[in-house]
């Protein structure tokens, strides 16, 4: 049974991690995502520099996007300027939040 720890959340995002299985998953709208703890890390390093405007589209309804893609051609990930402020945000908290529980575990 997996024991799951919530490092970051609001209305749009929750990040958790399974202690047992060493996986970060990430909801968000409809969109599940997993990770091992190395795979998250690669991930916060490859995206964290990305900036909005560097990867402007307009998506069909004229809104400005972002689009970033997976490791599955014919998977992307949607992001409004909003919605990517959000998620790297969430993404900050949730390392944050993963090293204070490594730490208090390593010393509890």
């Amino acid at each position: 049974m997996c024991k799951t720890t919530v490092l970051a959340q609001n209305e749009n995002i929750t990040i958790a991690q399974c202690d047992n299985c060493k996986v970060l998953n990430i909801w968000r709208s409809g969109v599940l995502m997993n990770f091992s703890f190395d795979q998250f890390d690669a991930f916060h390093i490859a995206t964290k520099k990305l900036q909005f405007d560097d990867y402007l589209e307009t998506n069909p309804d004229g809104r400005e996007v972002v689009i970033l893609s997976t490791p599955f051609p014919d998977i992307s990930l949607v992001f409004t300027r909003e919605e990517w402020t959000e998620f790297f945000i969430k993404i900050d908290e949730a390392l944050y939040m993963k090293r204070v529980y490594e730490l208090v575990h390593q010393h509890g």
